[in-house]
């Protein structure tokens, strides 16, 4: 475990650059047919992640039926993006934008309500969240023209200021990585001086006259 420790700078320099390169594939490549799906997975697997965790912690049975609810919805809109996108040639088309604003304000009107019946807590994160999610799922909802090629944007600058910051820590573990060898390089070079014990005399020992 130590050993793999020492390597996780490799695996943020390859994060980084998957990043990069899935964001340049996106933008340049065909991306409208694989960011509608992949989105549709993100919010299925969020769906499910959260659905038997929360059943169990919750002791409200109003918000927990409101988040089962929410939950129910929000994997049949996650199973459109990838059925719809698939099966079909002309796709989700304006669609795209009203079901998107549609997951993103049923999500943070279902989390603020919870906080308001104090049977549910919240945190700085969440809750900056969840009113990002309320304003930007409004304005989606409502312009009715927010389409695939916006949101590939979007992913294009969060992969690369995500892949800077992975670069940077990547940079910070491989140089403490070369220290360290550096460091046991060098301890290795180093002869060790073996320290001789002197012998010991041997004392005459007393003679016994009978």
């Amino acid at each position: 475990m130590k050993l793999f420790r020492q390597y996780t700078w490799v695996v943020k320099l390859v994060g980084a650059a998957l990043l990069v390169g899935l964001a340049i594939y996106l933008k340049f490549g065909n991306g409208e047919d694989i960011v509608i799906p992949f989105i549709g997975a993100a919010i299925i697997i969020s769906s499910v992640v959260r659905l038997v965790p929360f059943v169990q912690t919750q002791k409200s049975d109003l918000i927990k039926t409101l988040n089962i609810i929410e939950i129910t919805v929000d994997f049949a809109i996650g199973l459109a993006f990838i059925l719809v996108t698939l099966l079909t040639e002309e796709g989700l088309q304006a669609f795209f934008g009203y079901l998107l604003g549609v997951y993103l304000m049923l999500r943070g009107s279902v989390h603020f309500f919870g906080i308001s019946t104090k049977d549910e807590n919240s945190d700085l994160i969440l809750y900056t969240y969840h009113i990002a999610a309320l304003i930007v799922g409004s304005y989606v909802f409502f312009t009715g023209d927010f389409t695939p090629a916006i949101l590939i944007n979007i992913i294009l600058v969060f992969s690369i200021v995500t892949s800077a910051y992975l670069s940077y820590d990547g940079y910070n573990g491989y140089k403490l990585y070369r220290e360290h060898k550096t460091f046991h390089a060098e301890e290795v070079k180093q002869p060790t001086v073996e320290k001789r014990v002197p012998d010991q005399e041997e004392q005459p020992q007393d003679r016994i006259i009978s």
